[in-house]
Formats: C-alpha cells, structure tokens, sequence
C-alpha cells in the first residue's frame, strides 16, 4: 500500500511538472504578455485621451501577436489601412455618380484628395515607426487621423450634410487614429 502511495505521489508531481513546463512555455508567456500589453496599453492611451475607445482599442490590438509598445504602434496602423482604402472608395463611386461641377462632386473630389494624402502620410508615420523616429510618425499620423474630419469640413463649408455612406466610416477611421497616435505618443 505505501509503494502504491509512493507511486500516486510520483505521478501527481510528474504531471504537475509538465503542467508548469507548458504553461510557463514561451509561447504561454508571450501570450499573457501579449494580452497584458495590449489592455495597459489602451487603458493608458484612453486615460490620456478621451478620444480613445478602450474597448475598440484592445479588440483591435488583440488579434495580433504578441509585441513589445514598438510593435503594438506599427499593429496599430493595420486598421487605418483598410478604412482609408474602404473610405476613398465609397467617395470615389458618390463623386462618378455627382454631376459634373455640382458642389457635392466638389466636395468629393477633395475628399478623394485628402483620403490620398492620409494614405501618403499613412505610408510615412509606418516608415518612421520602423526608423525609430517616433516624432516624424507622430506628425504624420496626426495628418492621417485629421483627414475624416478635413472631408466632412468640405460638406459643411458647402452647407451640406456628409453623405451618410462617409459619415459612417469616418467615425471608425478617426477612432482607429486616435488610438495608433495615442500608442506613439507612448513611444
């Protein structure tokens, strides 16, 4: 009986072993990291800036791998690509269906013209992220999150509501800006 117990003993400490070689694995590790940088992150980012959705922050973040504050502001320009592409391509098919000189196609073009120059200065924050130059990426991030706001600017200068297919994207396009400047500003 006391053998058998001995060997019960055995058993439970080799599998509590193995229990705390797996979770004190890289990749278990890396993973609550991951996890933990992401929601101090974005809670520092919305305590700093009111502009900030924590919970569309961490949703955001998440999904990627686990990174140190570096790489979780180059993962934080990943959304702003797609809403931007998405953005100028609801404005380009609103202008080709304006009337020529009409003051909405106006206003469109010049939105396509600000959604491009977000993209450049999209492309330039990304470049300066990966350089270190963390002051450049601010400056060219600070651009790229202005642009919905410069687009629906146009509409009221013009005395016009935005088109309801802009609005609906510029609101998550500014948000997802707000978030990645809040993360340089960190750097």
């Amino acid at each position: 009986m006391a053998t058998r117990c001995c060997s019960v003993c055995i058993l439970l400490e080799m599998i509590l072993f193995v229990i705390m070689v797996i979770a004190s694995s890289p990749a278990a590790v890396a993973a609550a990291a991951g996890e933990d940088i992401v929601e101090e992150t974005c809670g520092q980012c919305s305590r700093s800036n009111p502009n900030v959705n924590y919970t569309l922050c961490v949703s955001s973040l998440s999904v990627y791998p686990a990174a140190d504050l570096h790489g979780l502001a180059l993962f934080s320009t990943m959304p702003l690509r797609s809403a931007l592409a998405t953005i100028a391509s609801e404005a380009r098919v609103l202008r080709d269906r304006a009337p020529p000189g009409s003051p909405p196609r106006s206003c469109l073009d010049s939105c396509l013209e600000v959604f491009r120059d977000a993209a450049y200065n999209l492309g330039n924050a990304v470049a300066a992220i990966e350089s270190w130059r963390y002051g450049d990426a601010k400056t060219a991030m600070s651009a790229t999150t202005d642009a919905p706001v410069t687009c629906e600017d146009e509409f009221k200068g013009q005395g016009m509501a935005t088109p309801p297919a802009i609005k609906a994207k510029t609101k998550p396009l500014f948000q997802h800006g707000v978030i990645s400047l809040a993360i340089i500003s960190l750097l």
